[in-house]
């Protein structure tokens, strides 16, 4: 079964729903995952960050990094690693 690109070489699990975030590192190289993928990706990365794509459930981003973070971290840096498209007016 295919995986979505956020899959790390030695993770054999299965995507935990659609491709809904991307992840960068530090240089901006990204990759776009599904929650779970990108929360394992994201947890190994230093000065990673997390964009939610145009598509993607609410929240997707917010969980994502929440998920990736050590037990016990304080969040107060939500706001600088946590990044989503403005909203569009039709």
């Amino acid at each position: 079964m295919a995986r979505c690109p956020a899959t790390l070489p030695t993770d054999r699990t299965t995507c935990a729903g659609p491709v809904a975030v991307t992840v960068l590192d530090a240089d901006n190289a990204g990759a776009d995952g599904c929650e779970l993928h990108a929360a394992r990706l994201l947890a190994v990365l230093d000065r990673g960050r997390v964009f939610a794509l145009p598509h993607a459930p609410a929240g997707a981003a917010h969980r994502v990094f929440k998920a990736a973070a050590p037990q016990g971290l304080s969040l107060h840096r939500l706001a600088d690693a946590i990044v989503t498209s403005p909203a569009t007016t039709r």
